[in-house]
């Protein structure tokens, strides 16, 4: 279907715009200034919605998102030299999943996930799309549709916002079948709330909101993490010099390899197996004498760690992350599916080719109406 094409007059420093689809016509040279200056709009681009719900449970959903609109739109009503647009979204996932693995014959791990709890999660989404010059000098290009820009959203029902990684782990490394997942750095705090972001000095930032008293995940202990990396990492390098054994006489046979070289390759392994063993296992004595078993295990890096020569736990102020499970016992289940029982929001900055007369995400950052969020949970 053909886009409509609307024109109209405006009058701004003396310069007519006519606008069009995507560019518009100037008729004084284009310039910072004139951006600036120049009315945007907000533009509902579409709703994405994937969630088997009832219509009566989509409504209820919409509802709280239009309040979550208003909480924006309020802020920014008038936008200059950019266009809003906005957006809402459902899906289904299910929290706290257990997982079992099994091994394929190609050598590739099988998961299969179960006793989840069923979650629709739902999002509201406001993008801000500067304008800029465009193609020769008496034209510039309108916001909207536009690839980059800052972005607000809040995600309710998710708790992925604040991990890292996607939904999967590490083969052994759970704690009652359920993956450990890491928690994003901290970057600080914001109005009272605990500022995650997406990666050290990166311009993603968002907050957790979640019911009082009840947290959505699961520290994970120091004794916990290194007693299932221990294990780990027996299984792993057995598993390697059990490879060597069973395929070293087919490939000296072969010719690809001699009886020296297969007992220095396994010499080799062994070493590095034993050096994994004692860092791990001195962590483990160090803890224990520091009285530190069950507090929060923080690491910086990923888990499961051959690098010998760094710490294994840090602090979050530090830049070190979390290591969580997903908690079963946070998601209500005597509450129906719309009902938002956590939420993420996230700010993702942007850097403006001019200074916007208003920036959106200052505006939003100094004023974004935390409190009223935090009291949507549960209701």
């Amino acid at each position: 279907m053909k886009k409509q094409i609307t024109i109209f007059v405006l009058v701004l420093f003396s310069s007519v715009l006519i606008y069009s689809q995507k560019f518009i016509k100037t008729t004084t040279p284009c310039s910072t200034e004139l951006l600036r200056n120049t009315p945007g709009q907000w533009i509902h681009w579409g709703d994405p919605l994937q969630a088997k719900i009832s219509k009566q449970q989509q409504q209820e959903i919409f509802n709280r998102l239009e309040t979550i609109h208003q909480f924006v739109y309020t802020i920014f009503p008038s936008p200059l030299g950019i266009d809003a647009e906005w957006g809402r979204s459902t899906g289904e996932l299910e929290f706290a999943q257990q997982v079992t693995t099994g091994h394929l014959p190609d050598g590739s791990i099988s998961e299969n996930f179960i006793n989840g709890i069923p979650v629709v999660i739902y999002s509201y989404l406001a993008k801000f799309d500067p304008y800029s010059c465009g193609r020769d000098t008496y034209e510039m290009m309108k916001g909207y549709p536009r690839e980059e820009g800052a972005i607000v959203k809040v995600v309710a029902n998710d708790l992925n916002g604040v991990l890292r990684g996607n939904q999967g782990g590490i083969e052994g490394m759970q704690i009652d079948g359920r993956y450990i997942r890491m928690m994003k750095t901290i970057k600080g705090k914001w109005k009272g709330y605990t500022q995650y972001q997406l990666d050290p000095g990166s311009d993603i930032t968002m907050v957790l909101l979640h019911r009082e008293g009840l947290l959505p995940y699961v520290p994970v202990t120091r004794k916990q993490y290194l007693d299932l990396t221990i294990n780990y990492f027996d299984k792993f390098y057995n598993k390697l010099i059990g490879d060597i054994d069973l395929n070293a006489k087919k490939f000296i046979e072969a010719g690809m390899t001699d009886a020296q070289t297969i007992k220095d390759r396994k010499d080799k392994l062994e070493k590095q197996k034993q050096d994994v063993f004692k860092y791990y296992k001195d962590e483990l004595v160090s803890t224990t004498a520091a009285g530190l078993l069950d507090t929060p295990a923080i690491i910086s890096g990923g888990m499961c760690n051959f690098i010998t020569t760094y710490p294994i736990f840090t602090s979050q102020a530090e830049g070190g992350n979390m290591l969580v499970t997903e908690n079963p016992a946070y998601f209500r289940k005597d509450l129906p599916k719309y009902i938002p029982q956590l939420f993420v929001l996230s700010f993702d900055e942007y850097n403006w080719s001019f200074a916007p007369k208003a920036d959106p995400m200052k505006l939003l950052e100094e004023n974004f109406p935390i409190e009223r969020l935090q009291a949507m949970i549960d209701k």
